[in-house]
């Protein structure tokens, strides 16, 4: 075997049952586009994730900020900076870009 040499390509069989044709993309599992739309098991395979895509529980959302409307503050401002406390309107990594 010399250093340049390149190995040849091998001749994928399409993934369709019944079908004998050669892929034609390095990459590719089926010989063409109607062969994937029609392959009864890539869409059992499909149905099949979906299933299980919705047996998942849904994820809940982050913590919110909670702002309470029971009491009406005196000044707004003051009621949002207090909410506010320990958060940074600019993340630390780009600090020094704004100042």
């Amino acid at each position: 075997m010399g250093l340049h040499s390149v190995p040849t390509p091998r001749l994928r069989i399409c993934a369709r049952p019944g079908c004998a044709e050669t892929v034609k993309k390095p990459t590719g599992k089926y010989c063409s586009v109607r062969c994937c739309a029609v392959d009864p098991e890539r869409h059992e395979r499909l149905r099949e994730q979906a299933r299980r895509s919705a047996r998942t529980p849904v994820l809940p959302l982050a913590r919110q900020l909670a702002i309470s409307f029971s009491e009406v503050p005196s000044n707004p401002e003051a009621m949002l900076t207090l909410l506010c406390q320990g958060r940074e309107d600019t993340p630390a990594g780009l600090s020094r870009l704004i100042g």
